[in-house]
């Protein structure tokens, strides 16, 4: 099954920093919620194992859909991961950053936070070193 959400306002430039940021953890966690449900009733490789690449889309993808389309960004990779690093026992959030636009518009990059430093899934996955920096 496969979930888009359309968000009219946010991330364009009429919203603030912190209505964004509430925007984006409420669908992160939703989707990592909606991906560990998933994992706890199916048997499917790592992230890592799967084949998936990184590529971007305008979706947010759960783990059955990124799996078939066989690419993701950030919002989806990094919500697989999080779900898979739940399930097994490692504390671990999502952070985001966000870019600016000349338009006013902004971009996000999502990142894994562990104990010990940042996961970049999407770097991992085939993100140019300079695509997440626009």
């Amino acid at each position: 099954m496969q979930f888009t959400f359309s968000l009219p306002h946010v991330f364009e430039g009429r919203s603030t920093d912190l209505e964004d940021g509430r925007a984006l953890r409420v669908l992160l966690d939703c989707l990592i919620e909606i991906n560990i449900a998933y994992l706890q009733s199916n048997t499917v490789p790592t992230l890592y194992r799967s084949g998936v690449r990184y590529g971007r889309t305008q979706v947010w993808d759960s783990i059955p859909a990124l799996y078939r389309r066989r690419y993701g960004d950030c919002k989806s990779l990094s919500a697989a991961l999080i779900a898979e690093y739940r399930m097994q026992g490692i504390d671990c959030e999502p952070v985001f950053r966000f870019h600016p636009r000349k338009s006013g518009a902004k971009d996000f990059h999502i990142l894994v936070q562990v104990a010990n430093g940042f996961r970049d899934p999407s770097k991992i996955l085939g993100m140019g070193k300079n695509e997440n920096s626009r």
